[in-house]
């Protein structure tokens, strides 16, 4: 397989992953109490080294992920970004080469929610 089908592949999966966890968050919400999820959207950006993508104001996170897309890179972090209130209100995500440890490319989504 090229190298180039094993980035889209492993890109493709990545939105998958967000997709059904935005679907599920949806499903979720909706069935209890009458909590329903308004307006859901996910946010990506696509980065060297680390970056941080938010949620518009008003919005919460409520999942993310950073991807890579090469063999020879890795995640080395990936996770919540909070407020001063301590609410989840975006994606913070560090690719890192496997060869040396710098930076490399990759692409951070959050999933948000009002």
């Amino acid at each position: 397989m090229s190298a180039a089908v094993r980035r889209t592949a492993s890109a493709l999966g990545a939105v998958a992953a967000v997709l059904l966890v935005l679907v599920a968050f949806n499903s979720f919400t909706s069935s209890s109490a009458g909590a329903a999820v308004s307006r859901p959207l996910v946010r990506s950006t696509y980065f060297t080294g680390s970056a941080t993508v938010t949620c518009p104001s008003g919005y919460t996170a409520t999942g993310g992920v950073g991807v890579d897309v090469q063999n020879s890179m890795y995640v080395a972090r990936t996770e919540p970004v909070t407020n001063s209130a301590g609410k989840p209100v975006g994606w913070k995500g560090d690719i890192r080469q496997r060869v040396n440890g710098a930076a490399a490319t990759g692409t951070v989504y959050v999933v948000c929610a009002q």
